[in-house]
């Protein structure tokens, strides 16, 4: 299960320092965790969806863990007409520590 620990933040360009640098790899019905690390300048993460120009690959999209988790999950699924490996785009939507939202588009790699 892939884990991704957003690190960093800069509130000036909506960029995220994510542990993976910003490309994920995972498998097809693999469970990816969005953590927001300590002292990162981000108070939590609004969304997590696929770019228009992308193939969704999460289905459904990912969501926030319930209760007071700050964790976001969401299961790798792209529609089974697509081609193995692909790396495709997503957006993540975030809030800073002043209450400003951000997006920021990493990648995912689905291998397999």
């Amino acid at each position: 299960m892939p884990s991704i620990t957003i690190t960093g933040s800069d509130p000036a360009t909506g960029n995220l320092t994510l542990s993976d640098n910003g490309i994920t790899n995972a498998n097809r019905t693999q469970v990816v965790t969005w953590i927001i690390g300590p002292a990162s300048g981000v108070s939590s993460i609004t969304s997590i969806t696929n770019k228009a120009t992308s193939n969704d690959v999460f289905n459904p999209d990912p969501a926030k863990l319930p209760g007071a988790s700050t964790n976001w999950q969401g299961t790798v699924n792209p529609p089974q007409t697509t081609t193995l490996p692909t790396t495709e785009s997503y957006t993540i939507c975030w809030n800073d520590s002043s209450g400003n939202n951000h997006c920021y588009d990493p990648q995912i790699r689905v291998n397999t």
